[in-house]
C-alpha cells in the first residue's frame, strides 16, 4: 500500500474561549487538566490573599518591588507528555465498564505531546494514535537504573506503558509509583521516535476526571451521530448538541464499538473535543468569585493526576500560569501524527514518515507546526528548545510478512467528517450542519 497521509487537515484551534476573569487573570495557562490546574492554583492563591486585609505601605520601601510569580522554566520550551490511563483497578471499575477484568494491565489509551512556546505565546498538541506500530526502547524505570523494562519491536504504541507497569507490578510496587514506571516508558519510547526532549509528564485517571467534568457542571459537546455502544457501560445518546456529565462524558470520549467503524482514530477527535469543552467551560466561569466551586474543581483535578515533580508543584503551576496570561487562544491548536494504515495489518498504523518527521523538527526547533506539507527534516540544533542530538524521525515501516489485506473503511480526517479527529462541531449551529451531513 502507498505511504498516503490520511490526515492532511489545517490544525485544529481552540475557539469560543473567554478572556475575563480567571482566564485574563492566568491566559489559558496550560489547557485542559494542566491549564485548569494552574488556573486553580492562581485562582486560589488570589482569592485567599483577598480575604486579608492589608494596606499598601510600599512607598516606606526603598528600592523594593512585589514580585511576580517566578515562572521556573522562563524561555525554554517545554514539552509535556499527557497520558489517560485505561486502567481498570480501583475507583475507575465503576466508569470502565467494557468487559476488561478489574485490575488488568494498565496502558496509554490516550497520548497527547503538548508543546509550550518559549515565549509562552503558543500551545500545540499531538495526538499519538495507540495503535501506531513502532519500536519500543528498554526504559529504566528507577533513579539508580537498577530496573528495566525490556525493549519490543513493531508493537502496539500504547504497550510501552504496559510494559513500563506490568514490570514495576512483578517487583510489587504500588499503585502510584507503577503509574510513574509506565509513564516512563512512554516518556521514553516519544523521545526516541521523535527526537525530542520531554520534559514533564502527566497521566490522568478516569475516576478523578470524571469529577472534573461534574465539577464543572458537565461539558458542552456535539454527538453528530447517535451512539449505541453496549462495551462503554452501555452508553446510548442521541445526536445532537449535549450537556454530558462525568461518566457520559469520559464514556463518549473512549467510546470506539457504538459509533463510526469502531477505530481508535476515530475517537481522537472526541478526545481533542474533550479537552477543548473542558477548558471552554473552566474559562467562561468566574471560579475567583465562586471560592466554593473553586475548591471543589482544583480538589478533583488534582486527584485525577499522576505527575513528574516539577508538575506536582504549587509555585511550579502558579509560575506557569502567571506566564501564560496574554496567551491568545488562537494560538492553541490540535494535531494527530500523520498516519497511514499498516500494510499487514489494517487495524494497526504507521507515521507517515516525512511528514511525521517535519512536524517533530518544527516542535524541537519551537516553531508552529502549520501545515505540515512533506518535506525533509533538518538536523535539531541544540540551542532553544531542549533536543536530541539526532534527527527527529517516525516509526519505520515494518516488513510485510503476510499478505496485505484490503484496509476496512475509517472515517479520518481527510474525509472532512465530522467524527474525525479534524476540527468537531462548536456551537449549536456547527452541530446541527455536521448531523445533517452524518445523514448524507
Amino acid at each position: 500500500m502507498p505511504e498516503k497521509t490520511t490526515d492532511k487537515r489545517p490544525p485544529r484551534h481552540l475557539r469560543g474561549l473567554r478572556s475575563h476573569g480567571i482566564a485574563r487573570g492566568i491566559g489559558i495557562a496550560v489547557v485542559a487538566v494542566l491549564a485548569c490546574v494552574s488556573g486553580g492554583a492562581y485562582g486560589l492563591a488570589r482569592h485567599f490573599q483577598g480575604n486579608v486585609d492589608t494596606q499598601n505601605v510600599d512607598f516606606l520601601k526603598q528600592g523594593s518591588k512585589k514580585a511576580d510569580p517566578k515562572d521556573a522554566a522562563a524561555g525554554k520550551s517545554l514539552n509535556i507528555l499527557i497520558l489517560g490511563s485505561d486502567w481498570r483497578g480501583g475507583t475507575n471499575s465503576s466508569i470502565v465498564k467494557d468487559g476488561a477484568k478489574q485490575g488488568d494491565t494498565a496502558r496509554s489509551d490516550t497520548t497527547m505531546v503538548m508543546h509550550i512556546s518559549a515565549d509562552r505565546k503558543r500551545i500545540d498538541f499531538v495526538s499519538i494514535p495507540r495503535d501506531s506500530l513502532v519500536d519500543i526502547p528498554r526504559c529504566q524505570l528507577d533513579s539508580k537504573g537498577a530496573t528495566i523494562a525490556s525493549a519490543h519491536t513493531n508493537d502496539m504504541f500504547n504497550n510501552a506503558f504496559a510494559y513500563g507497569w506490568d514490570t514495576a507490578k512483578s517487583l510489587g510496587w504500588s499503585d502510584s509509583k507503577s503509574f510513574g514506571a509506565g509513564a516512563a516508558c512512554t516518556w521514553k519510547t516519544v523521545e526516541s521516535l521523535t527526537g525530542i526532549a520531554i520534559d514533564d509528564y502527566v497521566v490522568v485517571d478516569f475516576s478523578g476526571f470524571d469529577g472534573v467534568v461534574d465539577a464543572l457542571g458537565g461539558v458542552d459537546v456535539c454527538v453528530p451521530q447517535a451512539i449505541d455502544d453496549p462495551r462503554a457501560s452501555h452508553l446510548v445518546l442521541s445526536a445532537g448538541w449535549q450537556t454530558l456529565k462525568g461518566k457520559t462524558a469520559i464514556s463518549w470520549a473512549r467510546t470506539r464499538h457504538g459509533i463510526a467503524d469502531g477505530s481508535d482514530i476515530a475517537r481522537i477527535g472526541r478526545q481533542q473535543a474533550l479537552v477543548g469543552a473542558i477548558s471552554n467551560k473552566f474559562f467562561a466561569q468566574n471560579y475567583v468569585t465562586d471560592s466554593p466551586r473553586l475548591l471543589k474543581f482544583v480538589d478533583a483535578v488534582t486527584k485525577s493526576m499522576h505527575t513528574s515533580s516539577d508538575l506536582g508543584s504549587f509555585s511550579f503551576l502558579l509560575g506557569l500560569g502567571f506566564s501564560m496570561r496574554h496567551l491568545d487562544t488562537s494560538n492553541v491548536t490540535f494535531r494527530t501524527v500523520p498516519w497511514h494504515y499498516d500494510v499487514t495489518d489494517p487495524n494497526r498504523v504507521d507515521w507517515t514518515t516525512d511528514q511525521a518527521a517535519a512536524m517533530w523538527d518544527k516542535i524541537a526547533h519551537d516553531e508552529p507546526i502549520g501545515d505540515i506539507a512533506t518535506k525533509k527534516t533538518t538536523k535539531a540544533s541544540s540551542g532553544g528548545t531542549k533536543t536530541s542530538t539526532s534527527t527527529p524521525k517516525a516509526a519505520s515501516t515494518p516488513k510485510a510478512t503476510k499478505k496485505a489485506s484490503t484496509p476496512k473503511k475509517v472515517v479520518t480526517g481527510s474525509e472532512n467528517s465530522p467524527l474525525s479527529a479534524g476540527d468537531l462541531p462548536t456551537t449549536a449551529a456547527q452541530c446541527d450542519a455536521a448531523i445533517k451531513a452524518a445523514q448524507g
